[in-house]
């Protein structure tokens, strides 16, 4: 990769059905619905607004590198519209303030502003720094953008980043999105979904080399995924890699899978649910699983159902390499609209964040475990009342929690949702994804 100076995905449409969306007032028990108690809540520093200097911002991504050093990501677009250039924010370990924000543009195209497919970031074994990233294209005649996956890397803790190259083999363009990252064991890892009219299949591609180069990509699944359903790589110490997805099984189930590969990504073995939701649903949720690994080998995931009666936020953990599986429920209810998730770990602390589909307005929600994913305490609201805060993001280093979301206020929430068009109309038109009048939120606290 050359160095350059810092300076949209197929959303393979889901018919999302009107009463999906509609589902908020009529929830059941929630097991998640009383706050902590004054003896058990975390204590945060006040929400800062990270996206000021950029006028808007959505889509966070935050990480941790094993020095300590935390880097948030976010997108913004001039006016809030759909021109996406993506920005980082690098707080080196023990420095109380973040180094000069640093811009970058894709000469591809806009960088999308995709919540359900936000930047991903990863370290690599000599630590440098890879972000994966959707670059979107409108073309004339076709209902849905088009879109290349782009990755570049900084072997400078995000001061400088690399010209991008394009991950997704064949045409640049295409139906390639819902991506996820990782980098361990001399590979860089990216998985993403990549559909047309019949089967949409989750890929995987691998570098050898740093990200210059990738090698063709291999299906994993056997049945069809959901169409706008992120997913989720993890690399075991040992040396297995596990992916997981929502998938299509019989009868239009859409639940949650998760395949185990011995040899990172050889060969694949059959995907496992972690808990039988058993949703029957003719369309996609935009929901996917958050899936991680913990430093004895444990895995975790997070993940959100819309099965009436047992509808919103799961967590379960495996301790024999992803066969068999342990399910909690975290937040559930009669009823919910789809809630985005992300589970994070460092030792026996567990965290799952996820934005309320049981409310009428979505919060930030976080419930955490102190024995290893064993037992939660109760739910704890992280953001602002009054507001609308989406698509929550987290990481821990050394006893220190921080979690950023996606906020807007609750006006420019329900015009976006009134104004997202209708794709089971035949003639509806999805254009590019917007930042709109959305801000990026950052809180802190300490664990210990």
């Amino acid at each position: 990769m050359k160095r350059m100076n810092t300076v949209r995905s197929h959303m393979k449409a889901s018919k999302v059905v009107a009463g999906l969306l509609a589902l908020v007032a009529a929830c059941g028990p929630n097991e998640a619905s009383e706050s902590e108690s004054p003896s058990t809540a975390l204590e945060f520093t006040s929400p800062r607004v990270v996206s000021l200097e950029t006028d808007n911002g959505a889509t966070p991504m935050l990480f941790t590198t094993s020095g300590g050093d935390r880097v948030l990501a976010w997108v913004s677009a001039e006016g809030g519209g759909e021109d996406g250039r993506l920005h980082f924010s690098v707080t080196r370990a023990k420095e109380p303030t973040p180094r000069e924000t640093v811009t970058v543009r894709d000469p591809l195209g806009p960088i999308e502003p995709h919540g359900e497919a936000p930047p991903k970031i990863a370290e690599g074994d000599e630590g440098e720094l890879y972000v994966l990233y959707a670059v979107g294209k409108v073309v004339p005649g076709l209902r849905f953008p088009l879109s290349s996956l782009r990755l570049i890397r900084s072997d400078d803790l995000g001061a400088t980043w690399s010209d991008p190259v394009t991950v997704n083999d064949g045409e640049k363009f295409g139906s390639n999105n819902f991506h996820a990252l990782t980098a361990a064991a001399g590979l860089v890892v990216v998985t993403w979904l990549e559909s047309d009219r019949d089967f949409t299949r989750v890929a995987m591609s691998r570098s050898f080399d740093r990200g210059e180069t990738w090698e063709a990509r291999q299906t994993i699944n056997v049945d069809p995924g959901c169409e706008c359903c992120r997913t989720s790589v993890a690399i075991h110490p040992d040396g297995e890699m596990y992916v997981a997805w929502r998938t299509i099984a019989e009868g239009d189930v859409r639940d949650i899978v998760v395949a185990r590969s011995p040899d990172l990504g050889d060969t694949w073995e059959e995907a496992v649910r972690p808990r039988a939701d058993d949703w029957v649903f003719p369309a996609c949720p935009h929901a996917g699983p958050s899936l991680k690994i913990d430093e004895t080998g444990v895995l975790h995931i997070a993940w959100w159902t819309g099965k009436e009666g047992e509808a919103g936020v799961y967590y379960a953990r495996s301790k024999d390499g992803g066969r068999t599986w342990a399910a909690h429920p975290i937040a559930i209810g009669d009823r919910s609209v789809p809630a985005h998730v992300q589970v994070e770990t460092e030792g026996r602390h567990v965290l799952v964040a996820w934005d309320d589909g049981l409310a009428d307005m979505p919060s930030v929600m976080l419930r955490r475990s102190t024995d290893g994913g064993g037992t939660f305490l109760p739910a704890q609201r992280v953001s602002e009342a009054g507001f609308a805060a989406t698509f929550p993001v987290l990481t821990m280093y050394g006893g220190l929690l921080s979690i950023a979301w996606s906020q807007r206020g609750e006006q420019s929430h329900r015009e976006t949702g009134a104004s997202h068009p209708d794709m089971s109309d035949p003639d509806a038109v999805m254009e590019l994804p917007r930042v709109g009048q959305s801000e990026i939120f950052l809180r802190l606290t300490s664990l210990d």
